[in-house]
């Protein structure tokens, strides 16, 4: 079945998934029905993995067209696997049914060069035995009718698994296809997030203007044995221009050293969530595997990993007024804080991210969008006890004291116990000034390029029993490991 293709920055949604039981392919369900809006149009699609406790249901506001379940019909064309990524589905309720896991499930995206319908993952724990077999679906993103965007249409597969085992190391192959001519990846490896012990998260954002230090951060992450990596925004620089996303996960997909091996795409768990620049297209959305349900799917998402309850939000829709799905988010999450405050004692620590820099000193410090979000985002920080906000935008290393909101909340905050702010925004981002006038909420600030030591930052979560401990890094331009970027440039210990 066809959607009509949506507007150049239609908002594109893909999955619904989440704590699951073990279960071999799903069916594929296209509805009767079109479901039409003013957002775009489509027909409406549900594929429900096997053994799953969700269903992926992407909006029909999204510009996806030909969707179809696994089949063994042979593409007209390459149909060879590219670009394979790890990511995550799940449900947005904590505690139900269906909510999104790390220990146990994991979501493979793939590009293929020409149309087909091979949908397909085969995974075991000894590379040489690929023996368990789930099947997906298969999608178009249609290209932008207006503005910026490649004029081509992409070809994306996806297969959903769930019932895995915590902190295991699992191999795979994706892709499928007919009989006799079926095209696989090259085997890969991951593990999932383990359910116990220390963990490690890298926390990254805006990647969209210098290729080679994206490549590098992706490095640093590896090194430091990162179980999941979690992104602030703007991984590219126009989000309708798929040729961009392209470059960008190529980058990070075979290694650079040996091109038989592999650097973190498909790898090592990714969840970006949006930033203005993503500009809320459905190449975005089409891109990554996020967790999400309903209407504005994938514009947030919460889960636990290790100690830490982790929460993204797309606060893109929050810079406007009074809309939809900004007030469906600012909704979603004061039920979604109520109820991880409400469950401190088995996962004690509150860690969220969106892209704008709620307190910066830099140069969107006093931008209207970036003060409307701020209004809306921190009351809630406060009234649950947020420990770190994570944020991008301002391409810079910043943290700030700890803060509530003020008087009104657009305004400048009060300096006290609460809310640690930190931007941590050096993916590949050309460096922006830090503020250089006094500022009273303001811990720490470090540059990055200008004739510094560093092209760029990266941050690195190690979450373990009641402790949580975050290490900022500059990351300098001759290193291949953690330990060449030196000392830290900022280190916050917290307890609980």
């Amino acid at each position: 079945m066809y959607a009509r293709r949506s507007s150049v920055f239609a908002i594109a949604p893909i999955v619904a998934l989440a704590a699951c039981s073990n279960g071999k392919s799903g069916a594929v369900l296209p509805d009767a029905g079109a479901d039409e809006d003013s957002g775009g149009g489509g027909a409406s699609f549900t594929y429900p993995p096997t053994g799953c406790q969700y269903v992926v249901a992407p909006p029909a506001t999204r510009a996806f067209a030909d969707f179809s379940v696994d089949d063994t019909s042979a593409a007209v064309g390459d149909d060879t696997p590219r670009r394979v990524r790890l990511g995550l589905g799940g449900g947005t309720v904590a505690g139900a049914p269906g909510y999104a896991d790390a220990t146990t499930s994991a979501a493979f995206t793939w590009e293929t060069a020409a149309a087909g319908h091979a949908a397909k993952v085969k995974l075991g724990n000894d590379p040489g035995t690929l023996a368990d077999v789930h099947a997906g679906y298969s999608w178009t993103a249609l290209p932008p009718t207006v503005g910026f965007g490649d004029k081509t249409p992409a070809f994306f597969h996806e297969v959903h698994v769930c019932g895995l085992k915590p902190g295991t190391t699992y191999y795979y192959q994706v892709g499928g296809g007919a009989p006799g001519a079926e095209k696989w990846s090259a085997v890969q490896s991951f593990s999932t997030v383990p359910a116990t012990g220390k963990v490690v998260v890298g926390i990254i954002g805006d990647a969209r203007d210098t290729l080679s230090t994206w490549q590098l951060v992706q490095g640093r992450l590896k090194d430091a044995g990162a179980n999941a990596q979690l992104i602030s925004g703007d991984i590219v620089d126009l989000g309708g221009v798929q040729s961009l996303y392209t470059q960008w996960l190529d980058a990070i997909w075979k290694d650079p050293k040996d091109a038989t091996k592999f650097l973190t795409l498909g790898e090592m768990l990714m969840i970006p969530i949006a930033g203005n620049h993503e500009n809320e297209a459905s190449q975005f959305y089409a891109s990554f595997a996020i967790p999400g349900e309903g209407k504005f799917a994938e514009q947030f998402a919460s889960l636990d990993i290790g100690n830490t309850h982790f929460v993204l939000v797309d606060d893109q829709p929050l810079s406007q007024d009074n809309s939809d799905a900004g007030n469906a988010i600012v909704a979603w999450l004061d039920k979604d804080l109520s109820a991880a405050n409400a469950n401190r004692a088995k996962v004690p620590f509150i860690v969220s991210i969106s892209h704008r820099g709620l307190y910066s000193t830099s140069n969107h410090s006093t931008d209207g969008d970036v003060l409307g979000v701020r209004g809306k985002l921190a009351p809630l920080y406060d009234k649950y006890s947020v420990d770190l906000a994570f944020n991008g935008h301002d391409h810079e290393y910043e943290r700030s004291k700890s803060l509530h909101a003020g008087t009104p909340p657009t305004g400048a905050p009060v300096v006290g116990a609460g809310t640690q702010y930190v931007i941590c925004a050096g993916a590949g981002a050309e460096p922006y000034q830090v503020g250089s006038g006094s500022s009273n909420y303001r811990e720490k600030n470090q540059a990055f390029g200008n004739g510094t030591p560093y092209i760029g930052t990266y941050a690195l979560l190690e979450l373990d029993g009641n402790k949580l401990t975050m290490k900022a890094y500059g990351l300098t331009a001759s290193g291949t490991k953690v330990s060449d970027d030196g000392a830290p440039i900022d280190t916050v210990q917290l307890t609980h």
